[in-house]
């Protein structure tokens, strides 16, 4: 498991210091980027310090909600042949 969180859904003002908020309940929260895609939509990329932090993430199984609006959060694809 990664211990990287991709969210996207929420409003292209929120900041990374916003986004950190969010997740800081849930584990040591190591970086935070907020990305812009080739369509314009805003992504952001959460580093959790373990795998175990991003296991309580989702085993909260709680709604995040940004300004009334149902954020989406989800891990990156695990490559079949990491590279080291």
């Amino acid at each position: 498991m990664a211990s990287k969180i991709y969210i996207s859904g929420f409003p292209p003002s929120y900041t990374q210091g916003q986004l950190r908020q969010i997740f800081v309940p849930f584990g040591k929260v190591e970086s935070v980027q907020v990305l812009r895609d080739a369509r314009g939509f805003f992504v952001g990329v959460v580093q959790m310090s373990s795998p175990e932090d991003v296991e309580h993430v989702f085993g909260a199984q709680q709604v995040f909600q940004v300004e009334g609006k149902h954020l989406d959060i989800w891990e990156p694809p695990e490559t079949e042949n990491p590279q080291n």
